[in-house]
């Protein structure tokens, strides 16, 4: 299966990109200009990329699709109705489908949906509206509510579709939902996301999603990283590091358990820079991995610095007990058990320079 990853803005990363074309379906990108569209908070310089940058980058990269990330949770309500702000973003987009050609929109917004569509803006009906993975698509009913109102706009409907995290742990619940929707278009390419690492069934995530939304908007700081280690999932996992194996990633190697089922792998990490997004995509295309496996994860990283799971002794069987098992996890003892025999304590330590690049 072919990976969907991210794309910065970087030569050698660019490079790297081009010796595994052969294993890519698709890169993604948020827009180099005007409001923030995507839904990862700007914690980093380069995340999002100049317009001279992705010329100088992107040109070797023409036969790959390419999306623009615009999957915030809202925007400010006057966003909706601005036409000079909403057209702006489409003559960005236009410019770069001129340029790169640009496959599609990944949005999450239904809001927005409607309100770039009323601009009656020429590129609208070039490009695809895929539905993003905080969109939280878990049933077919979810998926064909939105194809039906998609169906309203100048938009064309999706080539791919990203289900919701979760059901990467419930197979039975995902071949459903695979099925409905080969039935309804056998067209539409199925990824699944590999590699967020985050709570199972987050009970944070639409309150996350929101006050990363609200942060970007300018009317409030950003702070979800302490929220989320005071108070979220990073203080859940500092309780109950095991439980982080019931975190609905796909490891690289059991990755031909969806074949059948889903057609590609969606990988995602562009705030960790290219060195963490290459070392993933190695081991995706590989479908192998003998280090960490924190390391191929996005969003444990205070986990990674306390913790080692080596892959390898997780076992053959892994994928098959964490799926098969009830997810009532007080009465278990399961993943605490697998997390002894396979993962020890780091000692403290500094992370050296390079790993920040």
């Amino acid at each position: 299966m072919k990976l969907s990853v991210p794309f910065i803005p970087d030569e050698g990363y660019a490079r790297f990109l081009t010796r595994h074309a052969s294993s890519l379906s698709s890169i993604y990108f948020a827009l180099p200009s005007g409001p923030i569209t995507d839904a990862r908070v700007r914690i980093a310089q380069g995340l999002v990329p100049e317009t001279r940058d992705l010329s100088t980058t992107l040109s070797s990269l023409k036969a790959i699709d390419k999306y623009i990330l615009m999957n915030t949770r809202f925007m400010p309500p006057g966003v909706y109705a601005n036409n000079t702000i909403l057209s702006g973003i489409l003559d960005d987009i236009a410019r770069l489908d001129k340029k790169f050609g640009i496959k599609g929109i990944v949005l999450s917004d239904m809001y927005l949906l409607q309100a770039l569509d009323q601009t009656e803006h020429d590129i609208v009906p070039c490009l695809e509206l895929v539905p993003g993975i905080n969109a939280m698509q878990d049933t077919p009913e979810k998926l064909f509510s939105f194809f039906e109102l998609l169906g309203f706009s100048r938009f064309k409907k999706p080539t791919r579709i990203i289900p919701d995290r979760a059901l990467n742990r419930n197979p039975e619940k995902l071949a459903l939902l695979s099925k409905a929707v080969k039935t309804y278009d056998p067209d539409i390419r199925i990824e699944l996301l590999a590699n967020e690492g985050c709570i199972y069934q987050c009970p944070f995530k639409l309150s996350h999603d929101a006050h990363i939304s609200l942060s970007n908007t300018g009317l409030a700081r950003e702070s979800t990283f302490r929220m989320n280690q005071n108070l979220g999932c990073q203080a859940y996992f500092n309780l109950s590091p095991h439980a982080f194996l019931k975190s609905p990633f796909i490891r690289p190697g059991d990755i031909h358990h969806y074949q059948g089922i889903a057609d590609g792998i969606k990988l995602c990490g562009r705030t960790r820079g290219v060195r963490f997004l290459k070392t993933c995509i190695r081991a995706y295309v590989k479908r192998c991995f003998d280090g960490n496996l924190l390391d191929l994860m996005d969003t444990p990283e205070i986990l990674a610095r306390q913790w080692h799971i080596d892959n390898t002794r997780l076992g053959a069987q892994f994928f098959t007990t964490l799926t098969s098992c009830t997810k009532r996890c007080k009465p278990c003892k399961i993943c605490s058990k697998i997390f002894s025999q396979a993962s020890w304590k780091k000692e403290i330590g500094f992370k050296s320079y390079k790993e920040f690049q």
